[in-house]
């Protein structure tokens, strides 16, 4: 399908219904902002100021919301007062959501509009994202993966509009290991590290990794930063923050690379989670009235087998890549 005829696509599905989005101005959000501004100018765009974004978080969705003349409401909370989230269990990213989502729902006005959306992409499903599992209990819908919007149609189709978003809209506490406590000392040393780095490369994703107060520096290309020089000023700097010692990571930033696997006549991928197999087969029956075989610890529906353990197999004679994002978004995994 061409950028044009995805486009028209999330045009039509949210054409004339007011809806409130989650906006971070990160790439999703902004594209689903865009959309929203051409054909549902009354829709309102909500963002969390919660103290655990880069700094210029803010004044940046503020920024971007004017540019598509949308209505913006700011959210404070603090999740440093919040016990289950600072833990940073493996769940961190469902505990955020429901805190986030939560009290958007807690708006006056939120009755008023027609659909609660976020920016989850069809690409993020590829992924161990918990976090998803929060959308069936506030009732969101993500238009992206209802869509099926890929990331690269994402970047994409900001690209074909020249439309800028920020590279730098991910909770810092994410780069904090997990079950290490979060705290502001340590958002502060990921936060300023992360500024510090690109004075010295110039690169969309950076991360800098907190590990019992070890840095370990993600980013795409690492070779920009093989330089005796460079090497020894970010050393120094880190260190003077409070770090102990300082890694770089020289796979990369990582990215989801979505290629199937050949086993005898079938193509097969493995997703990172398992599948709630009754909640997909509802998922389907909501989608069309074509039948579903339903086996044991599987289900068979257009040739295509979607087992219980994540794994997706189908016929080499198909597309691949076409019927897998065909049934990618019906997919329920397991809590």
């Amino acid at each position: 399908m061409e950028i044009k005829d995805k486009i028209k696509l999330l045009e039509n599905y949210l054409k004339d219904k007011k809806c409130i989005l989650g906006f971070s101005a990160g790439s999703d959000s902004t594209l689903l902002a865009f959309i929203l501004s051409r054909v549902s100018p009354d829709s309102l765009l909500v963002t969390i100021d919660n103290n655990m974004m880069p700094n210029g978080f803010i004044e940046y969705t503020e920024k971007k919301s004017k540019e598509f003349n949308l209505k913006h409401e700011i959210i404070k909370l603090n999740f440093i007062e919040d016990p289950t989230f600072i833990s940073n269990n493996p769940k961190r990213c469902y505990n955020c959501r429901n805190l986030m989502y939560k009290n958007i729902q807690k708006l006056p006005e939120f009755k008023d509009y027609d659909l609660f959306i976020e920016g989850t992409n069809l690409t993020d499903l590829l992924e161990d994202r918990p976090g998803v599992l929060i959308l069936d209990k506030y009732n969101m819908i993500s238009p992206l993966v209802e869509c099926e919007i890929t990331k690269d149609d994402v970047l994409n189709i900001l690209d074909y509009y020249n439309i800028n978003y920020s590279s730098n809209t991910t909770c810092l506490s994410t780069r904090v290991k997990t079950n290490q406590i979060v705290d502001k000392e340590k958002l502060s040393m990921v936060d300023t590290a992360e500024h510090i780095l690109r004075k010295y490369v110039k690169q969309n994703n950076i991360r800098v990794r907190f590990d019992d107060y070890q840095a370990i520096i993600s980013i795409d290309s690492p070779d920009e930063l093989i330089n005796t020089e460079k090497l020894k000023k970010i050393n120094e700097e880190f260190l003077e923050l409070g770090f102990k010692r300082v890694f770089l990571d020289i796979t990369g930033y990582s990215k989801t690379k979505f290629e199937y696997e050949i086993e005898n006549d079938y193509y097969y991928y493995q997703l990172p989670y398992t599948i709630d197999i009754d909640k997909t087969i509802k998922k389907i029956n909501e989608k069309t009235t074509l039948k579903i075989i339903n086996e044991k610890n599987k289900i068979i529906y257009k040739n295509i087998t979607i087992h219980e353990n994540g794994k997706i197999t189908m016929p080499k004679k198909n597309n691949f890549y076409e019927k897998f994002n065909e049934i990618l978004p019906y997919i329920k995994r397991k809590i």
